[in-house]
């Protein structure tokens, strides 16, 4: 079985990722499969959701503004974006908060699609704050 390394989380936790199972240093263990990094606890550094990778600036800061932001209400992951295993009859009563790139880059990674309209008048609200 491969191992992969991760870069340390907002939190500080040290993760191993592999396809079964992830162990981090504080002893929690995840069964399961990672469907993306939300960005829910303020004031820490806003991830991108796809890639994992940090952002530059805090969730609840005016630069989180320049990213497409979409929230996932529908339960299926756990607050680190987990998906809960089908047999546990588990759902999260909170929201994930999701930072993309793009409209684009949303759609890609969650397989959903908007409308052409949509997407223009994100990029030229972008345009205009610059």
């Amino acid at each position: 079985m491969t191992t992969y390394d991760n870069d340390t989380t907002n939190d500080g936790l040290y993760e191993m990722f592999n396809e079964d199972k992830v162990a981090s240093r504080n002893g929690s263990n995840k069964n399961g499969r990672r469907r993306y990094y939300p960005s829910n606890k303020p004031q820490s550094l806003v991830r991108n959701a796809q890639t994992g990778i940090p952002y530059s600036f805090n969730v609840g800061s005016k630069e989180q503004q320049q990213l497409f932001k979409t929230v996932d209400t529908t339960g299926v992951c756990d607050e680190d974006g987990y998906v809960f295993p089908r047999q546990s009859n588990t759902s999260n009563p909170n929201t994930n908060h999701l930072f993309y790139d793009t409209p684009e880059q949303c759609m890609t990674h969650l397989r959903i699609s908007f409308e052409r309209s949509f997407i223009e008048k994100w990029h030229e609200a972008r345009r205009e704050q610059l």
